[in-house]
């Protein structure tokens, strides 16, 4: 299912994705046992929500005759009239020690990958268009935004706050329409997508840890009205 570089890729992700979330166990003081206990827990759950969330999206590109690989997000440019590096610049992985370590735990940055969309041209011959279209991209992403909501519905029905917690993080970050990362590609592809999933996001995240029916009601009725409301004025 992975590449040797996709899983590299992951193992590295993975393992700074747990280091953040551990980073503060909440306890007033450092017990390395309990830390150490802590971090194990913290471990099980990122690679759940991150294999999970791979499995998800590579399914959902299979239908569109497509392959996604994850990759360390890496700027190769930061000023329009900079050079451009090779290789690029672990921006995101970078971005995350520095706000962990500086908060003391307390402040999470998780965009630290991105997802390379490529079409399979042969098995895509006959289609009305041959390469992936935006929307295509868009509706593929997606699948991964939505692998978190799947899963912290798990957490809130199984009372495992860790979880409902760090997929809320690994959500909000990677919906940021910047770069390469999954929410631009939904913003680009489809603004009135976009639109809609954030506010279903936000009101669901934010009613989840009193109820997950009336979390999902709500959230999607709410989207459902705002959205429509938002593109009437603007379209």
């Amino acid at each position: 299912m992975f590449t040797k570089k996709e899983g590299i890729h992951l193992a590295i992700s993975i393992l700074i994705l747990t280091f953040i979330f551990g980073f503060d166990d909440g306890r007033e003081t450092f017990i390395a046992k309990y830390w150490l206990l802590n971090l194990l827990g913290v471990f099980l759950i990122v690679t759940l929500s991150i294999l999970f969330r791979e499995a998800m999206i590579k399914y959902k590109a299979s239908k569109h005759e497509a392959k996604s690989e994850y990759t360390i997000w890496n700027v190769k440019k930061f000023w329009f009239k900079g050079a451009e590096s090779k290789k690029g610049m672990p921006f995101g992985i970078l971005l995350a020690l520095i706000v962990v370590i500086v908060s003391k735990g307390k402040l999470f940055f998780t965009a630290i990958g991105e997802h390379k969309l490529n079409e399979n041209i042969e098995h895509r011959t006959g289609r009305r268009r041959i390469h992936l279209q935006d929307y295509e991209r868009a509706m593929i992403c997606l699948y991964s935004i939505w692998s978190g909501v799947i899963l912290a519905i798990i957490g809130a029905a199984t009372g495992i706050k860790m979880l409902i917690t760090i997929n809320f993080f690994l959500i909000i970050f990677n919906y940021l329409p910047i770069g390469d990362l999954d929410g631009a590609k939904i913003f680009f592809g489809n603004l009135f997508l976009y639109v809609f999933n954030l506010i279903f996001l936000i009101i669901f995240f934010l009613l989840i840890q009193y109820t997950i029916i009336w979390a999902l009601i709500t959230a999607f009725l709410a989207s459902m009205i705002i959205s429509f409301i938002w593109y009437k004025k603007y379209n």
